[in-house]
């Protein structure tokens, strides 16, 4: 059997297979296995570049109406344990984290819960559902009680998940052509109208919110769970009544888990522990072509549709024509598919090759030449190709977060009337939008999510990363705009982006040209004035390790140990940044003596920790 490897995948093609498949799991309609994404092309990545920006960041939830919500605590990834020595080197991590602490780990204790497969969300102190988004930020969806969800924790608030009963979905949905339970949620949540066939769901009420607090729960000693370590995942999955994909195992002892901390992508007092899945052949019918933004041509197999754990496949990505080509993929060709955690399989390998393998030469979107770039095929014709100037205006809107509307399909719409710029999309009034083809409600509230796209705040990294200039994502466009301010960028040369940790001199070189290939578009929308939140520079700051670094704080009142321009200086010394007033940015109010009402309402308000002066100092001190 040929397995298909990601090794024969490029780092650039590898991380863009991975974003695709985070975004379709996290839409509703996954495209490759957990097992696969994880132990197949995650760890290929992990291997080639382990301090890869996608390996720390939080996978980004779709994004659900208008209101964003700051998170009071992040909303975090999880890790992943398949094997039983997976689990014990993370607790042997917790142990040597404790020994050294002067903690005995033989007094340590974890609890395990179903990891619920659905929409995560946070319900809030102030009673409101945000969606999880981008970890630090999501959308208010609160509506969905409205809509006939239930709220399953009866409004204590914490994280939790959006589900479906499983019995449910599988005698009363699964029928009507929904591949998982995650469907209806998704549907339920970013539809002012609930779908008919979700009405009775909601009338029946088996969509819930479930907080993971109100969850059965085991709990036991290190050794318990290393014992008992399926009979354990077993017990827990069976009685749960929502669909699962694995457990969750996480430490109890408090101070641990502060003393564990977390990196940027996940906790490391928790662990999701999961199974590996069987298999299932299925047939290719044909193979569809598609053009992404930087003009590769993916192919898409078609297969006969095939079941498993309830969800029906039918699409595949080949990931590049190198695997077409090298594995004899085509109509006739027989695959093994493999998945774990009810979402679609991957191809694990080839039964059977086809007789005759076609590898397109045109475009499938212009119909300009072909070239291949190693294994990839690549449309050259970049400024004109319709699918590559579509999904480029797409992928500026998608990192901006905040804009509604500017989806494929409304995107497709204007670039076909020649409003096929950022320039022009930001110029164009109503009436440009309606000769595009647009109702006259559908263009007014275009130009107005435009209007406050420049108004709300978004940090520079993010803007930055939205050009999809080559070799910077979100997390390398943080990372260079620690070390220069945005406009300073342009003059940068390789040597400089080079000699930044994090950066190598073949990325460094791509960076230069594409900034120079995007100065004009990047200048011209600096000039339409965006609200950016500027990324604090690292020559600004001590690099010293700080529980308040890259925090924004607010000092208030009457301090006793010192004056306020003490204290400012102070924690800007240890890498915080002062702020002045209390806004949507904040994230600590330090509090001494008389403070007014108003100020702290406005803190609660929007969710920003407040601690009093003497609690500050001990954190700082920690």
């Amino acid at each position: 059997m040929n397995e298909i490897n990601p090794k024969l995948l490029t780092t650039d093609a590898l991380v863009s297979f991975l974003k695709k498949a985070s975004k379709a799991y996290r839409s509703g309609s996954p495209i490759i296995d957990d097992d696969a994404y994880d132990h197949g092309y995650l760890a290929e990545l992990k291997k080639r570049e382990p301090s890869h920006s996608f390996l720390h960041e939080v996978e980004l939830e779709p994004s659900f109406g208008e209101v964003r919500l700051k998170h009071p605590m992040p909303m975090l990834s999880t890790e992943k344990s398949y094997s039983i020595e997976e689990t014990q080197k993370w607790i042997e991590r917790i142990k040597k984290e404790a020994s050294k602490n002067n903690i005995d780990p033989n007094t340590l204790s974890i609890i395990v819960t179903a990891k619920l497969d659905g929409l995560a969300a946070m319900r809030r102190e102030d009673g409101l559902l945000a969606s999880r988004g981008d970890g630090i930020h999501g959308n208010d969806i609160t509506s969905v009680f409205d809509k006939g969800v239930v709220d399953a924790g009866k409004g204590i608030s914490g994280v939790g998940e959006l589900v479906m009963e499983t019995n449910y979905f599988d005698k009363h949905i699964k029928q009507l052509g929904y591949a998982h339970p995650r469907n209806i949620c998704v549907g339920v949540v970013n539809s002012d109208e609930v779908n008919k066939d979700f009405i009775q769901a909601l009338k029946d009420k088996v969509v819930r919110f479930v907080p993971y607090t109100t969850l059965d729960r085991w709990e036991g000693s290190f050794s318990d769970l290393i014992d008992q370590h399926e009979k354990v995942q077993d017990q827990i999955i069976k009685n749960c009544v929502y669909p699962t994909d694995g457990v969750v195992a996480e430490i109890t002892h408090t101070k641990m888990k502060t003393l564990l901390g977390a990196t940027n992508h996940h906790n490391r007092w928790q662990i999701a522990i999961k199974k590996r899945s069987p298999t299932k052949q299925t047939r290719v019918k044909k193979i569809t072509w598609q053009t992404g933004r930087t003009g590769r041509v993916t192919p898409v197999l078609e297969v006969e549709p095939i079941e498993l754990s309830g969800a029906i496949v039918s699409r595949i990505t080949a990931h590049n024509a190198g695997n077409v080509k090298a594995l004899r993929l085509g109509a006739g060709a027989v695959v093994e598919a493999e998945r774990s955690g009810e979402v679609i399989p991957k191809i694990v390998s080839v039964i059977q090759t086809t007789k005759r393998t076609t590898i397109i030469n045109k475009c499938p979107s212009c119909q300009n030449n072909l070239f291949w770039d190693s294994d990839f095929l690549v449309c050259p014709n970049h400024d004109k190709c319709p699918a590559q100037v579509a999904t480029s205006l797409g992928h500026f809107f998608k990192l901006h977060g905040q804009v509604d509307g500017f989806g494929p399909k409304s995107i497709e719409k204007m670039v076909s009337s020649e409003i096929n710029t950022l320039k022009r999309i930001f110029a164009a009034d109503e009436e440009a939008f309606q000769k595009a083809g647009f109702g006259e409600t559908q263009s007014k509230n275009l130009r107005k999510e435009l209007d406050r796209a420049l108004n709300a705040e978004i940090e520079d990294w993010r803007f930055l990363a939205g050009f999809g200039v080559a070799q910077l994502g979100k997390g390398d466009s943080k990372r260079l705009l620690q070390n220069t301010i945005l406009m300073d960028l342009f003059d940068l040369t390789e040597q400089e982006i080079g000699n930044i940790d994090g950066f190598a001199s073949l990325s460094a070189k791509a960076i230069v040209e594409g900034l120079k290939q995007q100065k004009i578009t990047i200048t011209h929308m600096l000039s339409l004035g965006f609200n950016l939140l500027e990324t604090p520079l690292l020559s600004t700051m001590e690099k010293i390790d700080s529980p308040i670094a890259g925090l924004r704080i607010v000092f208030s009142g009457k301090m006793t140990q010192g004056s306020r321009d003490d204290m400012k200086n102070n924690a800007e010394a240890l890498g915080a940044k002062a702020q002045d007033a209390i806004s949507s940015t904040t994230n600590l109010l330090v509090c001494g003596e008389s403070v007014g009402n108003k100020k702290l309402e406005k803190a609660k308000k929007l969710l920003v920790n407040i601690l009093n002066e003497k609690e500050y100092l001990s954190l700082i001190k920690s």
